[in-house]
C-alpha cells in the first residue's frame, strides 16, 4: 500500500512539474508527455492497481468493524469478572464471619489449618 502511494505521488508530482515546464515553452512536447502521463495513471487506477487498492480500502472497514465487536465482547469479559470477583470477595467476607462466630461460640468446632 505504501508503495502504491508513492508511486501515485511521484505520478502527481511528474504531471505537475510537466504542466509548470509547458508553461512557459512554445513545444508541445511536455503537455503531451502529460497527456500521457495521465492516461498511464488512468489505466493503472483502472486496472488492477486500482481494484487492489480499492480492495484493501473495503478490507478495512470490514477489520475494523470486526475488531470493534471483539473489543466489545472483551469489555463485557472483563466487566463480568470484576463482578465475580466482587462477588467472590463478599463470600470470603461472610466465610470469615461466619468462622469467627463459630470460633466464639465453640473454639474446638475450626479445624486447625484456617484458624
Amino acid at each position: 500500500m505504501v508503495l502504491t502511494l508513492g508511486l501515485t505521488g511521484m505520478a502527481i508530482g511528474f504531471l505537475i512539474a510537466m504542466m509548470e515546464e509547458a508553461h512557459g515553452m512554445h513545444d508541445p512536447t511536455p503537455v503531451f508527455g502529460m497527456v500521457a502521463g495521465a492516461v498511464v495513471f488512468g489505466i493503472l487506477l483502472r486496472g488492477p492497481v486500482g481494484k487492489a487498492i480499492g480492495k484493501m480500502l473495503d478490507s478495512g472497514d470490514a477489520v475494523d468493524s470486526r475488531l470493534a465487536e471483539r473489543v466489545e465482547q472483551l469489555e463485557a469479559q472483563v466487566f463480568d469478572t470484576a463482578s465475580e470477583q466482587h462477588r467472590i470477595a463478599e463470600l470470603e467476607e461472610r466465610i470469615d464471619f461466619a468462622e469467627r462466630m463459630l470460633a466464639q461460640r465453640d473454639p474446638q468446632a475450626l479445624p486447625r489449618g484456617r484458624e
